[in-house]
């Protein structure tokens, strides 16, 4: 049996489908890569447990806060704060200082606030009434309602934004502005460097020698970023890269031959389009559901991606507590049922209308390709599309976050989290475009009130029902268009990585990752 000291060291080399994000989570955008590389380095006061697969959601575990107790009611949640841990800058981690990073997400009145992530935490920040130091390493969070997801959205480290703490002393030094990657954690790993490659900029991180739980075995990761996914697949079967996220799809039955390690894992995934409800005539409901039937997303999963998605039928991804793996089908492909529906909109002889499309980056899979099995199927009922395509994926999410300008019919994002609210964020009023994500506009009145009453509601199963009505409801408007989720593949290793997990999860966990030498 190997012990600890033969699995220390060594460095573990990621290759990633795009470029990391300033790192600075409250206040990051970039998706899930850079959530895969602040994982490493930031932590919440509850985290999802990264160790434990084949569940059909991640579950909570406590993280800088060793305990908590919520109220009856909800509306008090009490933290007991773990002792002895500093951020890397040697900074202490205690009461104040979680305090002083909640008030920079949510307190306007605070020096330290900053707009950017008061924006990107709303979510998560939305209800808060008092933040109260107890005392050294007591916090106590007031909530002006109840909020059941509060917990578990503190776990989504997937960038736009995340609910971690960055050292107050590197904040008061650099200031909002000048804090990217210049923001010491807590976690396993620190930041150390990027770096200057063929496709871009990648990230070193090294052990953090002082971590206050179990230390983590390797001295470095490198991640790299390789936007093709033929590209990453082979710098896997080369060695140039450890593991890789998204490598071809095509290329996994081989790579499995060869003994690189391939899971079916449900992550919550959505690859979708939202539709401009401000844009004519996609505002008419007749028209989305017409490029829905239109759309054959079962032959596009299977042509274009293989074993690697599944076509997708609903909005709330897989991997979430409101998933229904047997959610109905509201618009299978039927190209006679759409010419019908456009035929009753008064669009006959069909229309042209603009997407606006990324390039590639952070779980895009092929979004090109994807467009152009759009364009095809939506020209056998009349309808012509035109891809307008952004060459950098950060900037394409600053665009997409912005909404959808006059001229643009819809707009593409893969996305999804592990807990419900994730739906309110994408499609409730309250958090349309550019206060939100609500891209497209969307605005229905029984929706809102149905998600503001399912976050609100404290019994799971209530809850979960409010979820999976307002998901109908949502699916007969059709504000956004689900296309694909994954299914096997969204990760990949060699056989020399030993003590990596497969959660339900989009990001992992690098502690207990070592290298056979």
């Amino acid at each position: 049996m190997i012990g600890n000291i033969e699995r220390r060291g060594g460095t573990l080399k990621v290759g990633l489908d795009a470029e990391v994000d300033i790192i600075d989570p409250p206040a990051s955008f970039g998706g899930w890569n850079t959530g895969r590389v602040v994982q490493q380095i930031f932590e919440s006061l509850v985290e999802d447990d990264l160790s434990a697969e084949g569940l059909p959601y991640t579950r909570l575990v406590p993280a800088l806060a060793e305990k908590y107790h919520v109220s009856e009611d909800g509306l008090t949640y009490t933290f007991s704060l773990r002792r002895n841990v500093r951020f890397h800058d040697d900074t202490p981690f205690d009461a104040e200082a979680a305090k002083f990073n909640i008030d920079r997400m949510w307190n306007s009145a605070a020096p330290q606030y900053s707009p950017v992530a008061a924006d990107y935490n709303q979510l998560a920040t939305q209800s808060i009434r008092n933040v109260l130091v107890v005392d050294s390493h007591t916090l106590r969070i007031t909530l002006s309602e109840p909020y059941a997801d509060f917990l578990r959205y503190m776990t989504q480290e997937d960038a736009p934004g995340s609910f971690v703490f960055v050292s107050p002393s590197a904040l008061k030094k650099y200031g909002n502005e000048g804090i990217g990657d210049r923001a010491p954690g807590t976690g396993p790993y620190r930041f150390k460097e990027r770096f200057s490659t063929r496709f871009g900029i990648g990230v070193i991180l090294e052990r953090n020698r002082d971590y206050w739980g179990e230390p983590p075995y390797l001295d470095q990761i490198v991640f790299v970023p390789l936007p093709d996914a033929a590209d990453r697949a082979a710098a896997l079967e080369r060695g140039d890269v450890d593991i890789v996220y998204g490598p071809d799809p095509f290329c996994l039955p081989s790579l499995r031959e060869r003994g690189f390690v391939v899971k079916e894992v449900a992550v919550p995934y959505l690859w979708y389009f939202s539709f401009n409800m401000r844009e004519s005539p996609l505002d008419d409901v007749r028209v989305r559901r017409a490029i829905a039937h239109a759309i054959n997303r079962t032959e596009l999963s299977n042509q274009l991606f293989g074993e690697a998605t599944a076509a997708a039928v609903g909005i709330i991804p897989p991997a979430s507590p409101s998933f229904e793996p047997d959610f109905p089908t509201y618009y299978p492909y039927d190209p006679c049922r759409a010419k019908a529906l456009l035929a009753d909109a008064g669009f006959s002889d069909g229309f042209h209308f603009k997407m606006l499309v990324a390039r590639s980056g952070s779980g895009q899979i092929n979004p090109l390709a994807i467009c152009d099995w759009l364009i095809s199927d939506l020209s056998q009922i009349g309808i012509t599309a035109e891809a307008e395509v952004r060459d950098d994926w950060i900037s394409y999410c600053d665009e997409w976050h912005r909404g959808m300008p006059a001229g643009i019919g819809a707009s593409e994002m893969s996305w999804g989290m592990s807990c419900d609210v994730w739906l309110e964020q994408v499609v409730h009023s309250r958090y349309s475009s550019p206060k939100g994500f609500n891209t497209g506009y969307y605005n229905r009145v029984e929706v809102d009130r149905l998600l503001d009453l399912a976050r609100t509601e404290l019994v799971e199963c209530r809850r979960v029902e409010l979820y999976r009505i307002a998901h109908r409801l949502i699916m007969e408007d059709l504000p956004i268009l689900p296309l694909l989720t994954l299914r096997s593949g969204n990760v990949v290793h060699g056989p020399n990585v030993k003590g990596f997990r497969f959660p339900a999860q989009n990001w992992h966990d690098f502690r207990q990752v070592w290298l056979e030498r």
